[in-house]
């Protein structure tokens, strides 16, 4: 499936891409209007541009990606196509190396003040370098605290006549955003893609995939389109995935329920060690040299003695990052552990569910850690019958349960899944949390009851 435009990745739902597409065709037109007084407004008389803009929709509904696209858009050198993908801004901005493009992201949870005061800000008030405009791209803004948002409000306010920020926040509820910040800025609701959505964005990203490989990972993300690109490219997705199925079908097994939630915490510790050391190295020998660190000479012993700040703060920026990342991975397989149990209580509740039958993965047999396998995609020759279940190849698992569990006691189970989220939110240990959510699903379950 091959790409025209940097745009056919992002949505048509809720005018989001006629929107993005507008507004770039308008920057274009005002670059080329100059900076004569009056001339660019003259050139976008129609208001579809403007300096600064919010992008919030649930996780994994590509607000990333459409803050990219219309990024590349603006940053596009190709005289003729607005956001060609081919050029060398296009491409520049993809790799995250294009001189005129910032992203601002967090290793912990809160963007810093002096991140928004000593980095973003001055960087946005500069000039062009080799493109038309400069953009920031700031992920995850609602991790902005009042102090950040306020610094970065004056320049939202009054920006740069030639920078565009572009704000992203994982959100469906206005109030997770700064008020203030919020009404600077034009908002663009990106709604949870179609199915068919997210199998078009994986093939268009990743060609060697089969529309068998895609549809089954579009079907299992469940809409998040992040979410569908690892299950359909990774191993280790599909392998984290079966575990926290895994753990669903180990409620009933008193023996073992416990210890899989502590194997599930401290794999997820050990994975984001093992992700996170090579970068952690590569930073600080970054900084030691940078720092002159190990050199030998008049003032090397002086610059020495200073240092000791600066790596103390790399080093708990750096654990900050390894601790959201654990959190991160147990949060992932929270939400499948409760995509297994919703599609449970759909059968529990009578619905007519169309999904696959057994509990063999994509090609035959394979369980829900193997990979994107080469069989057909479950309910791809047979008629909709009705909602999808989101784990097909775990349909015995969820028929089982159904059978064994009332729907009232599913709905409990799913209560204390997102129970135990909310505790890691307070940031409450994972192994604390996941061994009290197993308690509370043996209740709901009835196990160990007569």
């Amino acid at each position: 499936m091959e790409q025209t435009s940097v745009f056919d990745r992002v949505t048509e739902a809720a005018g989001v891409r006629s929107t993005l597409e507008a507004a770039a065709r308008a920057a274009r037109a005002m670059s080329r209007a100059g900076d004569e007084p009056g001339a660019r407004a003259a050139a976008d008389r129609n208001g579809a541009m403007t300096h600064s803009w919010l992008f919030t929709g649930p996780p994994g509904s590509g607000r990333s990606i459409a803050s990219e696209a219309f990024a590349q858009a603006l940053l596009c050198t190709d005289p003729d196509v607005v956001g060609c993908g081919r050029c060398r801004g296009c491409q520049t901005v993809a790799a995250d190396t294009h001189g005129d493009l910032k992203k601002v992201t967090t290793q912990g949870s809160v963007i810093q003040v002096k991140v928004v005061r000593s980095d973003v800000i001055p960087w946005a008030h500069r000039r062009p370098t080799t493109a038309d405009w400069r953009v920031v791209i700031v992920e995850d803004a609602d991790r902005l605290n009042d102090e950040s948002a306020n610094a970065l409000l004056k320049a939202v306010e009054e920006p740069p006549e030639r920078t565009v920020f572009l704000l992203s926040a994982p959100t469906t509820d206005p109030a997770d955003f700064s008020v203030t910040l919020r009404s600077r800025c034009r908002h663009v609701y990106v709604p949870t893609p179609t199915k068919a959505h997210v199998v078009a964005a994986l093939r268009m990203g990743n060609p060697e995939l089969t529309v068998e490989q895609a549809e089954w990972a579009g079907t299992i993300a469940n809409g998040h389109i992040g979410r569908a690109k690892g299950l359909a490219t990774d191993e280790g997705t599909r392998a984290w995935r079966g575990r926290a199925l895994d753990l669903v079908e180990a409620i009933f097994d008193p023996a073992t329920a416990y210890l899989r939630t502590r194997e599930l915490s401290s794999e997820a510790e050990k994975e984001s060690k093992r992700r996170n050391e090579p970068k952690e190295e590569k930073e600080l020998e970054q900084l030691t040299n940078a720092l002159g660190l190990g050199a030998k000479g008049k003032g090397a012993q002086a610059a020495t003695r200073g240092s000791a700040g600066v790596i103390k703060e790399l080093e708990e920026n750096q654990k900050r990052r390894r601790k959201r990342e654990e959190f991160d991975l147990v949060d992932i397989a929270l939400m499948d552990m409760v995509g297994l149990l919703r599609d449970a209580l759909m059968v529990a509740s009578g619905v007519d569910v169309d999904g696959g039958s057994g509990n063999g993965g994509v090609g035959g047999g394979r369980s829900a850690s193997g990979g994107a396998g080469g069989g057909s995609a479950a309910g791809d020759d047979a008629a909709e019958v009705g909602p999808a279940l989101i784990n097909p190849d775990r349909r015995r698992t969820s028929s089982e349960l159904a059978r064994r569990v009332s729907p009232e006691g599913l709905v409990a189970c799913i209560d204390a899944v997102m129970d135990a989220r909310e505790a890691m939110g307070r940031n409450v240990r994972p192994a604390v949390a996941l061994d009290g959510m197993m308690g509370t699903l043996q209740l709901a379950c009835g196990v160990g009851q007569r």
